[in-house]
């Protein structure tokens, strides 16, 4: 025994005992006789006692606490490195399983290991006006898949990109509920706003999507989601009035005219080619449900004389598409209650990210085959193909905004249109959006095997889990009940990985 226990052992008993009693109590300060020499002296030695005692206590209890410290420090170290062994030991295990692995790269970015006591889960609203449906009743619980009535599903994310947002509608925005259909293997929302609640969302578009830096400024006129003022549509109607064809030589500037016209054309004329070659439509009745300037059935009507009508989902939209092309529209898109305000059929309808957005896609489809003659066409463009978050970097979270109803590949977009009557003569894959042809014809629906259903459920489950370890770490606290489990699986998945110095990190795709 040494230092402060063994130096406190050593004090003088007589000593011990007036530090215990108290001098005031012990014998000598009780005699009513003045204090003899010896008692001075004892109570001198006493008090240098008395403050070696304090300075040893002191010294006693920061070893304590230096080592209570250090004992934390290495606790915490003993649990990351367990965690570590147990996380490598299920990856090689599944490196085993598999057949082997390969050297990947890894992200500068380090992921913990723990993270502190959960967030809450709380929101500042949007917009100005008090939500439409604070009693929650304007939610759609569906039982089966929208696109082909199959009832099997898994729920794979529930959550959509308010998760990741410090504004929403409401409490109850961010969950959403996505399922993979077990039968035409389509993701899609068993939990979605209709009614007021959804149009919520389109009049503070820019809040809820957190586009355009989340606010209600919009800098491009051809995307103002919002209704226009009087104000608006004299400026519109200057700019527009210069056309789409203004060239560079002539030195206008660009505060003079519409840039995003001439942009649109050189972006949608691939479409304009695609439709003319597979389709040479001449004469052709044309609707486009969403188009943006109306390219698009001006190149049909100026090319092939087709008869065209349009849909536009904005007023922003609908006001050029006259200005510009002279193209008139009935009535604007109703993602949630979606009718087509034309009579008669079309020989061809075009749709622009509509499948993704559609609250009803029962609906659409069915208005779609009551306004389509025999044999006529769909063509499809602008609908994102979800590889970009299920083979790609790009995080599940962020690209399902609260508007993203369904999501598609290849083959379970041909399989939900063959589940709707629509034969696809031609699918392509471009700046990753499906482009999609398809016929009213009668078709053969083949539900996907269960290899590719478990195949695609695992992707889903992995995408899901990548974007949340992938968050900066103020909104991963909004995750800390699970993490344990999401690196478990991270790692058993191959989602990320410990470096030379034990860090564990993101593997890049």
């Amino acid at each position: 025994m040494n230092g402060p226990l063994q130096q406190l052992v050593q004090i003088p008993r007589r000593v011990l005992s007036l530090l215990i009693h108290g001098f005031e109590n012990d014998r000598v300060a009780a005699d009513p006789k003045p204090v003899s020499k010896a008692g001075a002296e004892a109570a001198d030695v006493g008090k240098r006692a008395l403050k070696k005692l304090e300075s040893d206590v002191g010294s006693l209890a920061k070893e304590i606490r230096t080592t209570a410290s250090e004992l934390r420090l290495l606790r915490e170290e003993l649990r990351d490195r367990l965690l570590q062994y147990n996380l490598q030991l299920g990856r090689l295990a599944g490196i085993a399983t598999n057949g082997g692995g390969v050297s990947r790269h890894l992200s500068r970015r380090s992921v913990p290991l723990s993270l502190d006591a959960a967030a809450p889960l709380e929101w500042t609203g949007v917009g100005n006006q008090r939500h439409p449906d604070p009693q929650g009743r304007e939610w759609l619980r569906l039982e089966a898949c929208p696109i082909c009535g199959h009832r099997e599903r898994t729920i794979v994310n529930e959550w959509n990109k308010i998760i990741l947002m410090d504004k929403a509608p409401d409490q109850e925005s961010a969950r959403y509920d996505f399922a993979v259909c077990h039968a035409c293997g389509i993701s899609y929302a068993t939990r979605r706003p209709f009614g007021a609640r959804y149009k919520f969302l389109l009049e503070n578009f820019g809040e809820v999507t957190a586009k355009h830096g989340g606010g209600r400024e919009f800098s491009n006129p051809l995307l103002n989601p919002y209704p226009l003022t009087d104000s608006d549509r004299e400026k519109l109607k200057g700019l527009a009035a210069r056309g789409a064809f203004v060239s560079e030589h002539l030195g206008v500037r660009s505060n003079e005219y519409l840039e995003g016209l001439i942009t649109d054309r050189f972006a949608n004329s691939v479409h304009l080619d695609l439709i003319g070659a597979l389709l040479s439509p001449h004469k052709a009745r044309v609707l486009e449900i969403r188009p943006r300037t109306g390219m698009i059935l001006e190149g049909l009507r100026r090319l092939y004389g087709a008869d065209v009508c349009a849909m536009p989902i904005w007023e922003s939209q609908r006001f050029l598409m006259k200005e510009v092309y002279g193209i008139e529209s009935a009535g604007l898109v109703d993602y949630d209650e979606f009718e087509i305000p034309y009579d008669g059929q079309f020989d061809l309808i075009i749709c622009n990210h509509m499948l993704t957005h559609s609250v009803r896609p029962e609906r659409f489809f069915e208005a779609v085959h009551r306004s389509l003659k025999p044999g006529g066409y769909v063509y499809f463009y602008n609908e994102p193909d979800d590889s970009e978050y299920l083979t790609g970097n790009q995080s599940m979270l962020v690209t399902l905004n609260p508007l993203h109803m369904q999501a598609f590949d290849v083959k379970s977009f041909v399989r939900g249109l063959a589940a709707n009557g629509l034969e696809v003569t031609f699918h392509r894959r471009r700046h990753l959006n499906h482009i999609s042809l398809a016929r009213l014809a009668p078709t053969t629906f083949t539900p996907m095997t269960e290899q590719k259903r478990e195949r695609r459920v695992r992707m889903y489950r992995q995408a899901r889990d990548r974007s949340i370890l992938v968050l900066r770490g103020d909104l991963r606290a909004r995750f800390a009940g699970e993490w344990p489990q999401l690196l478990e699986r991270g790692v058993a998945e191959g989602l990320v990985e410990f470096d030379a110095e034990g860090h564990l990190r993101i593997v890049v795709r």
